[in-house]
């Protein structure tokens, strides 16, 4: 049994139809869609070992994960059990964050902030909302915020985002690479050039703490993981290749070092 999990609040179902998902990547996630499911899948897990949970699942047209009423069984089971929640709650109002903010350990915060990605995800939002949304997590959210850029969109402009996240200051950003997948708008994209990829990487290290995160082509994966070393703190997945050159760690790349030693994985 692995010690970091991923479930989905609503299973594979998604409002949104995003060009390189459209509810794709969620449908292989656990579904865990009622309140009851969800405390009795944590708890299940967690006496076989599983410590940690990434939490997600589809977003409304608005772009947010109704997440507010699993966050009273959130808290509850972080104080019973000690088990850590990263979540992607999408946008939410204030006083919602404000309720995340000791439920929640780490917020992985899809930050969509140019108009060509908006587009892409077909949401009723604007750049601005994903501001505010940043500064109030920032402000009042968890103490562990992490924005998530996405890179390869055509059209699109990412290190608007970068430097836009890094002047919040949060604690990682995360750099996402866009994978043309079948059955989606996103298949006749170009694949994404490593070196256009490394430009952000590179940027966005001289702002802010980097991760390069999981979704990224599985045929960039070994020159870009080599390139990238250099300057990210953490690799998802790395490629095979490099693995004996790193320290590896069964969790979500957004994982906080206080908490790095429990899901340390076993040589």
């Amino acid at each position: 049994m692995r010690k970091f999990a991923t479930l989905s609040l609503t299973g594979g179902s998604c409002a949104l139809s995003c060009s390189y998902c459209s509810s794709h990547y969620i449908s292989s996630m656990e579904g865990v869609m009622s309140v009851d499911e969800f405390e009795k899948t944590i708890r299940k897990m967690n006496a076989r070992g599983v410590k940690g949970f990434l939490v997600s699942g589809g977003f409304d047209k608005e772009g947010s994960l109704h997440v507010r009423k699993y966050l009273p069984v959130m808290r509850k089971l972080k104080n019973e059990l000690g088990v850590i929640f990263n979540v992607h709650p999408g946008v939410q109002g204030k006083d919602v964050v404000e309720e995340m903010s000791d439920a929640i350990d780490i917020v992985d915060f899809e930050f969509t902030f140019t108009e060509a990605e908006i587009k892409e995800k077909g949401l009723k939002r604007s750049p601005e909302d994903y501001v505010q949304m940043l500064e109030l997590l920032t402000s009042l959210g968890p103490k562990y915020v992490v924005p998530h850029v996405m890179v390869g969109l055509p059209n699109d402009d990412p290190s608007l985002a970068i430097k836009e996240a890094s002047s919040f200051h949060p604690y990682m950003i995360n750099i996402l690479v866009m994978i043309p997948t079948k059955g989606t708008a996103s298949e006749r994209y170009e694949m994404p050039k490593v070196e256009k990829v490394m430009e952000m990487v590179r940027l966005s290290s001289t702002l802010n703490r980097t991760s390069l995160g999981c979704m990224r082509p599985f045929p960039l994966k070994k020159e870009l993981d080599a390139r990238a070393m250099e300057y990210v703190d953490r690799i998802a997945n790395p490629h095979p290749s490099l693995r004996d050159k790193m320290e590896i760690y069964d969790a979500c790349c957004s994982l906080p070092e206080e908490f790095l030693d429990e899901f340390r994985a076993k040589s």
